[in-house]
């Protein structure tokens, strides 16, 4: 026998469900922000008194109270939305490019991530945080590209990987 459901499954039959995340009642719930398409998801479970507590699963520090699941998931959602993302610079062009490597590091004493881009004679650049030592590191690496141009001196890469490089820090 096959068992075929439609849409929307009603809740006596929810454990049939294709995918029981979409059911309301599920405490699993994953989230894109449509602003940033930054992904998480919220865990919010019942309480004996009736009330909701939602946490975030990666930032279990967030745990939020709310008279009701979707009060709490929301709340839960916003506080984690205004936290910075610490993950934002695996989308930066420059640590997804395979033009140039690109060391990364955090130095202690200097309270900074520092970047060394190897095939460019290892120049150095940092930063607070991973985006902003990227950013630092694209704006270097246009002042180094349009320098060596000015003065006439050959760039230590092949033509094809200079104009994606190029594009990949802005220069068009």
């Amino acid at each position: 026998m096959r068992l075929r459901l439609k849409n929307p499954v009603p809740d006596r039959l929810a454990h049939h469900a294709p995918f029981p995340h979409l059911h309301p009642k599920f405490p699993l719930k994953l989230r894109t922000e449509p602003k940033t398409a930054r992904r998480f998801q919220i865990v919010c479970l019942p309480q004996q008194d009736g009330s909701f507590v939602a946490s975030v699963v990666e930032a279990p520090e967030i745990l939020v109270y709310g008279r009701s699941r979707k009060a709490a998931e929301e709340k839960a959602a916003r506080k984690f939305l205004k936290a910075p993302d610490p993950y934002a610079y695996a989308d930066h062009p420059l640590a997804a490019t395979k033009v140039v490597t690109i060391d990364m590091e955090y130095d202690e004493v200097a309270g900074a991530f520092v970047t060394y881009v190897k095939e460019l004679h290892r120049m150095s650049s940092f930063g607070e945080t991973e985006s902003v030592a990227l950013d630092n590191t694209a704006e270097m690496i246009r002042g180094y590209i349009k320098s060596m141009e000015a003065n006439r001196k050959s760039i230590p890469l092949a033509a094809s990987k200079l104009a994606e490089l190029r594009r990949v820090v802005g220069m068009h």
